[in-house]
Order: C-alpha cells, then structure tokens, then sequence
C-alpha cells in the first residue's frame, strides 16, 4: 500500500501587467469546484471573487485596528519576515 504524502500549502507570486500579479495557491478541491459552479450562474471569475475579497479583508482591517498602533506594526512585520522565511523554502 502506497503510503499518502500530505499535499504542502504553496503560495507563489508573479507580477503581471498594469499592477496586477498571478498568485498560484492551493485550495479545497471541493470548496473550489462548488465556488465555480456557482460563479458559472452569474458569469463571474474567480480572480473578481478573490480580489472582493481581499479588499473587503483589507477594508475590514483598517476599519477594526488602528494602523498607527504599535502592536499592529509589530504584528505585521513578525508576519512578513515570516513569510519571507517560507518564500526562500519553496
């Protein structure tokens, strides 16, 4: 019996044109296939979808902590030197 090896979460980023970048992540297959089915009704691209909601999180964000505070500043860049660690690992 062939033994599973547990699929990685990978985020990679490539810029594009007019401000825009690809971003390839890994998704629910399921949660995926049923968004598409859905979006397919109304005519509707998962890059619409996703950019929605990245700016209702930022929007989010920025109504709910105070960006000038220092706990948040500090939060953010403990989470982007994180994410440069992971970057160089992929």
């Amino acid at each position: 019996m062939k033994d599973k090896k547990k699929k990685t979460k990978s985020i990679s980023v490539r810029k594009g044109k007019e401000n825009k970048v690809r971003v390839n992540i890994t998704v629910d297959k399921d949660l995926l296939n049923k968004s598409k089915k859905k979006l397919d009704m109304f005519g509707g691209k998962l890059s619409t979808l996703f950019n929605a909601y990245l700016n209702d999180f930022v929007t989010s964000m920025d109504k709910h902590y105070n960006k000038n505070s220092r706990v948040s500043e500090d939060r953010i860049k403990e989470l982007e030197k994180r994410l440069k660690k992971l970057e160089k690992k992929g």
